[in-house]
């Protein structure tokens, strides 16, 4: 790879989710076929949980509290990073943005209310319209942008039939002017089986819209989909994939999270890119950081609101400027009739900023009225017996919010177990711990919050092995009963990461799986598994219990880690802010 070392984060899987969550308002019931707060700046602040931030010399006045291996208190700039960004612990008061962090001394909170029992899969695409999970008939794959290297090899889409007893018809379609065009398919899909659809290069470069820019996948019964970029991770060291969220769960109200922007020689930019599913949709972005101007994108200082109109199938994407930033704080905002998906994605990074090798990031991200306040935090497989760190990213989207951990002494990393965040801020730690109690823990909150796992790179001290890769976890609210995953051939190491009820039974294709594998989480009333998983499709069951899977999958240089599902019932009906 030019200017760099090998690496990526394949995510060579499908992971098919296979239900839905509780029967909470949709998120969107109309069929459009025919995941900074209210932050006045718009500025994301990366909080240090101990109390103490750097201030970054760009007006988005972000700070990391990283606390890895490779961090000693201060911002990671990375090797080619020239911007004086380090400048070292700081007393909050001196934090230019609007919101200040203080660390709560309050008791540990008990907020959380068990959700109701899942309702079944939907069998038909009426019923998927209830847009309760990630199981539906209607969603939109983009080519995002990636790594020049790799910018036009294979990208694919990959739709999994999660029925039991129906074929899928699926086809995929891309706009040729005002009309949608059929480009692949009709292709039958099995009962329990997959298609994988191999597209033309449609990338867009940097900031811009691109109108036409996604595909549109349509299927006559509900489905899970996901896109590869490029499928073929293990040539290309610089490979990652998406879970699509069916149109029905999207939302008018997103708040992006993600990493920051590298030089391996050349500038691999951090990106949001928004999808419209409706003619006549304007979108208001207003980004945390200085962003780059592109085709109908004007250049914008950081908390500076722009305006865009997008029609069904177009894309925007809008880059960030400065070395060492990322959009994290970004709000993106649709009115309620025309919601929008929402993906944060790199070029290729770095995580942490000076450790080897960078690796193409992307995700779609999960609209604020999806989020939740009670998260396992389960993370990626450790790569050795003396576990290497992960990256954990905590973002409030309201103020004052009390963020309380829960974890066994040997879960190292965390300088502070409860603490505030205010809209828009993140806080950013890199979590350890021994082989047997390897850096799960509890993280609880009196508002929504996201929580974003990473896989650091192959140099972390302890690593050795696979590259970035980046996970949304689904909060307790919304974990599912089942799940139908697929491993494909590529990755020499696959994983899935299960956290359940303690105790409650979780079979792997009909196999109660070993209940010694299962490690508690401190005194959350959970537990973590991390199972070895052949290559090929996978049924996990628990019953009546609900629970969460991640697919992990690493190799030399590669990586991949993708939510095995989640449930998108509106549990945040009323966003503040």
């Amino acid at each position: 790879m030019p200017g760099r070392s090998p690496s990526s984060s394949t995510l060579s899987l499908l992971t098919l989710s296979l239900l839905a969550t509780s029967a909470w308002v949709p998120a969107c019931s109309d069929d459009v076929s025919g995941n900074e707060s209210a932050s006045t700046t718009g500025n994301a602040d990366e909080v240090d949980t101990s109390g103490s931030s750097d201030s970054e010399s760009s007006s988005s006045s972000s700070t990391d509290s990283s606390t890895g291996p490779m961090d000693t208190g201060t911002m990671d700039t990375g090797p080619m990073d020239t911007t004086p960004t380090d400048t070292g612990p700081m007393d909050t008061s001196t934090d230019t943005s609007s919101t200040d962090t203080t660390e709560s001394t309050g008791g540990v909170m008990d907020m959380f209310i068990e959700p109701p029992p899942p309702p079944p899969i939907p069998e038909n695409c009426d019923q998927a319209l209830q847009g309760n999970s990630t199981v539906g008939c209607l969603f939109y794959g983009v080519d995002l942008d990636s790594h020049d290297a790799v910018e036009n090899q294979q990208f694919a889409i990959a739709v999994s039939n999660v029925q039991e007893n129906q074929v899928a018809t699926v086809q995929v379609e891309q706009k040729q002017g005002n009309s949608w065009g059929v480009i692949s398919g009709p292709t039958m899909v099995q009962a329990l089986d997959l298609a994988i659809f191999n597209l033309p290069a449609f990338s867009q470069d940097d900031s811009g819209i691109k109108a036409g820019g996604a595909y549109r996948v349509s299927s006559d019964v509900p489905i899970i989909a996901y896109q590869f970029n490029p499928i073929d991770g293990a040539s290309s060291y610089l490979s990652d994939a998406s879970m699509l969220y069916p149109v029905p769960t999207w939302d008018h109200i997103n708040h992006v999270v993600g990493w920051k922007v590298i030089d391996d020689g050349n500038v691999q930019g951090a990106y949001l890119t928004v999808v419209a599913a409706k003619d006549g949709t304007s979108v208001k972005i207003t980004p945390s950081v200085t962003t780059l101007a592109g085709n109908g994108i004007p250049p914008s200082p950081a908390g500076v609101a722009f305006t865009i109109n997008l029609n069904e199938g177009d894309i925007a994407e809008v880059m960030t400027k400065n070395m060492n930033q990322g959009l994290t704080g970004s709000r993106v905002e649709s009115d309620a009739d025309h919601p929008v998906a929402v993906f944060s994605g790199n070029e290729c990074t770095f995580i942490p900023t000076n450790v080897y090798a960078c690796d193409h990031l992307e995700e779609q991200l999960a609209g604020v009225r999806l989020w939740g306040q009670h998260f396992i935090a389960s993370r990626v497989p450790p790569r050795s017996a003396q576990p290497d760190t992960s990256l954990w990213q905590i973002y409030a989207s309201e103020d004052a919010t009390t963020i309380t951990i829960t974890r066994d002494p040997q879960v190292t990393g965390i300088p502070s177990d409860q603490f505030v965040l205010n809209a828009g801020q993140v806080t950013e730690i890199y979590v350890g711990g021994t082989a047997a109690i390897p850096g799960d823990f509890e993280v609880e909150a009196d508002k929504p919050i996201a929580v974003l796992n990473y896989m650091t790179g192959s140099e972390n001290p302890g690593a050795g092995i696979g590259d970035p890769a980046m996970i949304q976890l689904s909060p307790i609210e919304q974990f599912l009963p089942r799940y139908v995953v697929l491993v494909p051939g590529t990755w020499i190491n696959d994983v899935a990461v299960i956290a359940r009820p303690a105790g409650a039974p979780i079979t792997l294709d009909g196999a109660p799986i070993d209940n010694g594998l299962f490690i508690p989480v401190a005194d959350s009333g959970y537990e973590v598994a991390r199972v070895p998983v052949t290559d090929g499709i996978h049924v996990l069951d628990g019953d009546q219990n609900a629970f969460s899977v991640i697919i992990i999958g690493f190799d030399q240089w590669d990586s991949y880690a993708y939510l095995g599902g989640t449930g998108t019932g509106v549990i945040n009906p009323n966003p503040v802010g």
